[in-house]
Protein backbone atom coordinates (compact mmCIF):
# COMPACT_ATOMS: atom_id res chain seq x y z
CA UNK A 1 0.00 0.00 0.00
CA UNK A 2 1.30 3.44 -0.89
CA UNK A 3 2.89 5.48 1.89
CA UNK A 4 2.10 8.98 3.12
CA UNK A 5 5.56 10.23 2.12
CA UNK A 6 4.79 9.94 -1.59
CA UNK A 7 1.93 12.44 -1.38
CA UNK A 8 2.32 16.11 -2.14
CA UNK A 9 -0.03 18.97 -1.28
CA UNK A 10 -1.35 21.20 -4.04
CA UNK A 11 -3.75 24.11 -4.36
CA UNK A 12 -6.75 23.16 -6.48
CA UNK A 13 -7.98 24.98 -9.56
CA UNK A 14 -11.07 24.69 -11.79
CA UNK A 15 -9.17 21.97 -13.68
CA UNK A 16 -9.46 19.78 -10.57
CA UNK A 17 -13.26 19.90 -10.28
CA UNK A 18 -13.75 16.55 -12.02
CA UNK A 19 -11.28 14.91 -9.61
CA UNK A 20 -13.00 16.61 -6.68
CA UNK A 21 -16.34 15.28 -7.84
CA UNK A 22 -14.84 11.77 -7.90
CA UNK A 23 -14.03 12.15 -4.18
CA UNK A 24 -17.55 13.45 -3.44
CA UNK A 25 -19.12 10.61 -5.39
CA UNK A 26 -17.04 7.95 -3.62
CA UNK A 27 -18.16 9.37 -0.24
CA UNK A 28 -21.82 9.48 -1.41
CA UNK A 29 -21.96 13.24 -0.82
CA UNK A 30 -24.49 15.51 -2.52
CA UNK A 31 -22.21 18.15 -4.07
CA UNK A 32 -22.33 19.05 -7.74
CA UNK A 33 -19.70 20.75 -9.89
CA UNK A 34 -20.86 24.32 -9.11
CA UNK A 35 -20.24 23.62 -5.41
CA UNK A 36 -16.65 22.69 -6.10
CA UNK A 37 -16.27 25.67 -8.41
CA UNK A 38 -17.43 28.00 -5.64
CA UNK A 39 -14.78 26.73 -3.23
CA UNK A 40 -12.06 26.92 -5.85
CA UNK A 41 -12.92 30.45 -7.04
CA UNK A 42 -14.06 32.08 -3.76
CA UNK A 43 -11.94 30.19 -1.27
CA UNK A 44 -8.70 28.25 -0.96
CA UNK A 45 -9.03 24.58 -1.86
CA UNK A 46 -6.19 22.16 -1.18
CA UNK A 47 -5.54 18.59 -2.15
CA UNK A 48 -3.14 15.70 -1.87
CA UNK A 49 -1.90 13.90 -4.97
CA UNK A 50 -0.25 10.49 -5.10
CA UNK A 51 2.75 9.58 -7.25
CA UNK A 52 0.51 9.16 -10.29
CA UNK A 53 -0.99 12.62 -9.92
CA UNK A 54 -4.34 11.28 -8.72
CA UNK A 55 -6.20 13.53 -6.28
CA UNK A 56 -6.66 11.42 -3.14
CA UNK A 57 -7.77 14.04 -0.58
CA UNK A 58 -9.16 17.55 -0.34
CA UNK A 59 -10.15 20.33 2.06
CA UNK A 60 -11.13 23.93 1.49
CA UNK A 61 -11.24 27.20 3.41
CA UNK A 62 -14.02 29.61 2.52
CA UNK A 63 -13.77 33.04 4.20
CA UNK A 64 -17.04 34.90 4.75
CA UNK A 65 -17.65 38.60 5.37
CA UNK A 66 -17.84 38.53 9.15
CA UNK A 67 -16.14 37.01 12.18
CA UNK A 68 -15.67 33.50 10.76
CA UNK A 69 -14.97 31.41 7.69
CA UNK A 70 -15.78 27.83 6.77
CA UNK A 71 -13.76 24.64 6.43
CA UNK A 72 -15.41 22.20 4.06
CA UNK A 73 -14.94 19.52 1.40
CA UNK A 74 -12.76 17.44 3.76
CA UNK A 75 -12.51 14.20 1.79
CA UNK A 76 -9.99 11.34 1.65
CA UNK A 77 -10.25 8.41 -0.72
CA UNK A 78 -10.68 4.99 0.91
CA UNK A 79 -7.10 3.76 0.34
CA UNK A 80 -5.55 6.73 2.15
CA UNK A 81 -7.80 7.11 5.20
CA UNK A 82 -6.66 6.98 8.85
CA UNK A 83 -3.22 8.38 8.08
CA UNK A 84 -3.67 11.92 9.34
CA UNK A 85 -4.12 13.38 5.85
CA UNK A 86 -7.43 15.10 6.63
CA UNK A 87 -5.96 16.54 9.84
CA UNK A 88 -3.05 18.00 7.90
CA UNK A 89 -5.30 19.55 5.26
CA UNK A 90 -7.68 20.98 7.87
CA UNK A 91 -4.67 22.51 9.63
CA UNK A 92 -3.79 24.23 6.34
CA UNK A 93 -7.34 25.60 6.10
CA UNK A 94 -7.11 26.87 9.68
CA UNK A 95 -3.91 28.73 8.78
CA UNK A 96 -5.60 30.37 5.77
CA UNK A 97 -8.56 31.58 7.84
CA UNK A 98 -6.38 32.78 10.71
CA UNK A 99 -4.36 34.82 8.23
CA UNK A 100 -7.67 36.51 7.36
CA UNK A 101 -8.31 37.09 11.10
CA UNK A 102 -11.50 35.00 11.05
CA UNK A 103 -12.46 32.05 13.24
CA UNK A 104 -12.52 28.64 11.51
CA UNK A 105 -15.93 26.92 11.67
CA UNK A 106 -16.98 23.52 10.34
CA UNK A 107 -19.81 20.98 10.48
CA UNK A 108 -18.66 17.58 11.71
CA UNK A 109 -20.06 14.07 11.74
CA UNK A 110 -19.87 12.18 15.05
CA UNK A 111 -16.59 10.53 14.02
CA UNK A 112 -15.12 13.77 12.70
CA UNK A 113 -16.07 15.73 15.81
CA UNK A 114 -13.70 13.67 17.96
CA UNK A 115 -10.82 14.46 15.60
CA UNK A 116 -11.66 18.17 15.40
CA UNK A 117 -11.88 18.44 19.20
CA UNK A 118 -8.20 17.50 19.32
CA UNK A 119 -7.49 20.45 17.01
CA UNK A 120 -9.27 22.84 19.37
CA UNK A 121 -12.77 22.96 17.85
CA UNK A 122 -15.68 23.30 20.30
CA UNK A 123 -19.31 22.26 19.69
CA UNK A 124 -21.93 24.99 19.13
CA UNK A 125 -25.12 23.15 18.17
CA UNK A 126 -26.33 19.92 16.57
CA UNK A 127 -28.37 19.41 13.42
CA UNK A 128 -29.80 16.41 11.62
CA UNK A 129 -29.92 15.58 7.94
CA UNK A 130 -33.43 14.43 7.12
CA UNK A 131 -33.91 12.46 3.92
CA UNK A 132 -37.16 11.78 2.10
CA UNK A 133 -39.10 12.44 -1.06
CA UNK A 134 -41.42 15.13 -2.33
CA UNK A 135 -44.02 14.55 -5.00
CA UNK A 136 -44.76 18.20 -5.75
CA UNK A 137 -43.97 19.99 -8.95
CA UNK A 138 -46.06 23.14 -8.83
CA UNK A 139 -44.65 26.24 -10.49
CA UNK A 140 -43.22 28.99 -8.31
CA UNK A 141 -42.86 32.69 -8.98
CA UNK A 142 -39.17 33.29 -8.26
CA UNK A 143 -38.28 36.73 -6.93
CA UNK A 144 -34.52 36.97 -7.05
CA UNK A 145 -34.19 39.65 -4.40
CA UNK A 146 -30.60 38.70 -3.74
CA UNK A 147 -29.76 41.63 -1.46
CA UNK A 148 -32.74 40.94 0.80
CA UNK A 149 -32.05 37.20 0.87
CA UNK A 150 -28.36 37.81 1.68
CA UNK A 151 -29.28 40.18 4.52
CA UNK A 152 -31.80 37.72 6.01
CA UNK A 153 -29.30 34.89 5.70
CA UNK A 154 -26.58 36.93 7.41
CA UNK A 155 -28.88 37.82 10.31
CA UNK A 156 -29.35 34.14 11.15
CA UNK A 157 -26.00 32.72 10.01
CA UNK A 158 -23.77 35.39 11.55
CA UNK A 159 -21.75 36.44 8.47
CA UNK A 160 -22.52 37.80 5.03
CA UNK A 161 -22.00 35.41 2.16
CA UNK A 162 -23.45 37.37 -0.72
CA UNK A 163 -21.41 35.52 -3.35
CA UNK A 164 -22.80 32.18 -2.19
CA UNK A 165 -26.41 33.36 -2.15
CA UNK A 166 -25.98 34.85 -5.65
CA UNK A 167 -24.42 31.58 -6.83
CA UNK A 168 -27.31 29.48 -5.46
CA UNK A 169 -29.97 31.76 -6.90
CA UNK A 170 -28.59 31.81 -10.43
CA UNK A 171 -28.26 28.03 -10.69
CA UNK A 172 -30.71 26.25 -12.95
CA UNK A 173 -33.53 24.69 -10.97
CA UNK A 174 -33.13 26.67 -7.74
CA UNK A 175 -36.42 27.53 -6.03
CA UNK A 176 -36.95 30.10 -3.29
CA UNK A 177 -40.04 30.89 -1.21
CA UNK A 178 -39.80 34.53 -0.16
CA UNK A 179 -38.09 36.64 0.84
CA UNK A 180 -40.81 37.82 3.21
CA UNK A 181 -39.85 40.97 5.09
CA UNK A 182 -39.76 40.30 8.81
CA UNK A 183 -40.13 36.54 8.30
CA UNK A 184 -37.46 35.10 6.05
CA UNK A 185 -37.06 32.77 3.08
CA UNK A 186 -36.60 29.11 2.18
CA UNK A 187 -34.36 27.89 -0.65
CA UNK A 188 -33.79 24.58 -2.39
CA UNK A 189 -31.28 23.71 -5.12
CA UNK A 190 -30.22 20.70 -7.14
CA UNK A 191 -27.71 18.21 -5.70
CA UNK A 192 -26.05 15.09 -7.07
CA UNK A 193 -28.14 12.65 -5.03
CA UNK A 194 -31.10 14.78 -3.94
CA UNK A 195 -32.55 18.26 -3.83
CA UNK A 196 -30.64 20.19 -1.14
CA UNK A 197 -32.83 22.40 1.04
CA UNK A 198 -31.38 25.46 2.76
CA UNK A 199 -30.89 27.95 4.00
CA UNK A 200 -34.27 28.35 5.68
CA UNK A 201 -34.54 31.53 7.76
CA UNK A 202 -37.70 32.53 9.63
CA UNK A 203 -38.90 34.51 12.63
CA UNK A 204 -40.89 31.57 14.03
CA UNK A 205 -41.02 27.82 13.57
CA UNK A 206 -44.57 28.09 12.24
CA UNK A 207 -43.33 30.44 9.50
CA UNK A 208 -40.48 28.06 8.65
CA UNK A 209 -42.90 25.12 8.42
CA UNK A 210 -45.17 27.05 6.09
CA UNK A 211 -42.30 28.03 3.79
CA UNK A 212 -40.81 24.51 3.72
CA UNK A 213 -44.25 23.05 2.95
CA UNK A 214 -44.65 25.45 0.03
CA UNK A 215 -41.08 24.85 -1.13
CA UNK A 216 -41.49 21.06 -1.20
CA UNK A 217 -44.62 21.56 -3.24
CA UNK A 218 -42.46 22.86 -6.10
CA UNK A 219 -40.15 19.87 -6.50
CA UNK A 220 -40.35 16.16 -7.19
CA UNK A 221 -37.77 13.58 -6.09
CA UNK A 222 -35.36 12.84 -3.25
CA UNK A 223 -34.83 15.69 -0.76
CA UNK A 224 -32.25 16.46 1.93
CA UNK A 225 -32.87 19.09 4.62
CA UNK A 226 -30.42 19.81 7.47
CA UNK A 227 -32.44 20.94 10.49
CA UNK A 228 -31.05 22.11 13.86
CA UNK A 229 -32.07 19.53 16.47
CA UNK A 230 -33.96 22.11 18.56
CA UNK A 231 -36.75 22.40 15.96
CA UNK A 232 -38.88 19.44 17.02
CA UNK A 233 -42.10 20.55 15.33
CA UNK A 234 -40.31 20.76 11.98
CA UNK A 235 -38.74 17.36 12.63
CA UNK A 236 -42.12 15.88 13.52
CA UNK A 237 -43.64 17.31 10.34
CA UNK A 238 -40.84 15.76 8.26
CA UNK A 239 -41.24 12.40 10.00
CA UNK A 240 -44.96 12.55 9.29
CA UNK A 241 -44.15 12.90 5.58
CA UNK A 242 -41.98 9.78 5.65
CA UNK A 243 -38.62 11.52 6.13
CA UNK A 244 -35.99 9.94 8.37
CA UNK A 245 -32.69 11.10 9.84
CA UNK A 246 -29.82 10.00 7.62
CA UNK A 247 -27.02 11.32 9.86
CA UNK A 248 -26.31 13.99 12.44
CA UNK A 249 -23.75 16.81 12.53
CA UNK A 250 -22.27 19.19 15.06
CA UNK A 251 -21.38 22.77 14.19
CA UNK A 252 -17.99 23.50 15.70
CA UNK A 253 -15.76 26.57 15.93
CA UNK A 254 -12.09 26.84 16.80
CA UNK A 255 -11.94 27.90 20.45
CA UNK A 256 -15.54 29.15 20.61
CA UNK A 257 -18.68 27.37 21.84
CA UNK A 258 -21.12 30.29 21.53
CA UNK A 259 -23.01 30.16 18.20
CA UNK A 260 -22.69 32.99 15.73
CA UNK A 261 -25.65 34.90 14.35
CA UNK A 262 -29.15 34.15 15.63
CA UNK A 263 -29.74 30.37 15.88
CA UNK A 264 -33.40 31.03 16.75
CA UNK A 265 -33.93 32.23 13.17
CA UNK A 266 -32.03 29.39 11.44
CA UNK A 267 -34.27 26.43 10.56
CA UNK A 268 -32.16 24.69 7.92
CA UNK A 269 -28.50 25.20 7.09
CA UNK A 270 -27.15 25.53 3.56
CA UNK A 271 -25.30 22.22 3.88
CA UNK A 272 -22.38 20.94 5.97
CA UNK A 273 -19.87 22.17 3.41
CA UNK A 274 -21.14 25.78 3.44
CA UNK A 275 -22.69 26.13 6.91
Amino acid sequence: MAGFDILHRVELSPDDIEAGMALSTEAHWNQIEPDWLHFVTHGHAFGMRDETGRLVASAAALPYDGPFGYVGMVLVTQDFRRRGIATELVAGCIDVLRERSVIPVLDATAAGAEVYRKQGFLPQFAFDRWEGRSEGGAAIDMREETATISALDASAFGARRNALMEDFLRREGTRCVGPVVGKGFAMIRRGRRAWQTGPVVAAREADALDMVRRLFGTIRGAVFIDVPARWRALGAWLAGRGFSIQRSFTRMALGRSEPFGDPLRLFAVAGPEFG
